[in-house]
This record gives C-alpha cells, structure tokens and sequence, in this order.
C-alpha cells in the first residue's frame, strides 16, 4: 500500500478561477442579499472540493466540475436573490468564463466545455428531475451535498440525493 502513488492532478484553470472569483466577491457588501456574501464564497469553495471528489469516483472531468461548481451560484451572487438565480447565471457564466479566456496567458475554456458548464448551472437548481446528463447530476449532487455538509436544514429531493451520493461513497 506504502508503494501506490497518485497522478499528481492539474487544477491550474479552476485555481486561477476560485482567485477570480474570490477577487470579484470578497469586498461585496450584503445588504439587500438573500444570503451574505461569506457564505457565497464558503459555499463556492467547498462545491468545488467536493465536486472533484465525486468527479473523480464518477469517472467525469474534475477540473471542469470543480469550475461549475465553483460558479453553480454566481446568479445568486450578482443578482443577490436565490429564486431563480440558475437561470439567471447563463449570462455571467459566459461574460465571467470569457473574461477568464480574455486574460489567460495558456489554457482556456472551450466552448464545448462553457456550453457543459453554463447547461449544469443552468439546470442544478432542478434537483427533483433527472437530466440523464451525468455532468448535470453531478452539479446537483454536489449543491445538495454541500448544503448538507453545511448544517442547512436538508430535506426533499436535496435529502434523496445525499442519501443516495453517501451510499455510493459507503459513507452510509
């Protein structure tokens, strides 16, 4: 067991887009939010974390999950309103995601992966359906997940997906 190694992970996009986005959120004020700041980027940090886990035991992209996850909330964030903050993330998602491409100095986001990126955003708030898009789940799986990881109250469909994501885990 001492001699097993793991592939040393390259995250050097979806670092360089928490920086961003901590530089963008860190100095936004509260008021008139349905949720502070603080949690906004509590809760960025830790989906990422976690979707690169449950990427990685899915067999799914972890760097492209850790960037939507880390993003999945920006709706929220610019809007400061929950209620229909998936949808309205489409558009910062791009202006945000090209912005990066804008100023990247190598990698970048294709637009095949912005377009996979912003459909998860746009659809994780549907918790209750199933999109048969893997990716998709995962987003969901992982926002549910977090909240629960966080002490919010978990119930519904958000409880039917920790439930089922702990199992495949054996954390259940």
């Amino acid at each position: 067991m001492a001699d097993e190694k793991l592939e040393r992970l390259n995250f050097k996009r979806l670092n360089r887009i928490l920086a961003m986005l901590l530089y963008d959120m860190k100095d936004l004020p509260d008021e008139g939010r349905d949720f502070p700041i603080r949690w906004q980027i509590m809760h960025m940090y830790s989906s990422s974390q976690l979707a690169k886990l449950l990427a990685i035991h899915r067999h799914i992209d972890p760097e492209l999950s850790g960037i939507a996850a880390a993003l999945h909330d920006i709706g929220a964030v610019m809007t400061k309103k929950h209620e229909g903050h998936a949808v309205a993330a489409e558009k910062y998602v791009i202006e945000f995601l090209t912005r990066y491409n804008s100023e990247s100095k190598s990698r970048i986001i294709t637009e095949e992966e912005m377009d996979r990126i912003v459909k998860a955003i746009v659809k994780h708030s549907e918790k209750d359906r199933n999109s048969n898009d893997p990716f998709v789940e995962l987003l969901k799986d992982v926002d549910s997940l977090d909240r629960y990881f966080h002490g919010v109250k978990t119930e519904g469909a958000h409880l039917e997906r920790c439930i089922r994501v702990m199992k495949q885990l054996l954390l259940k």
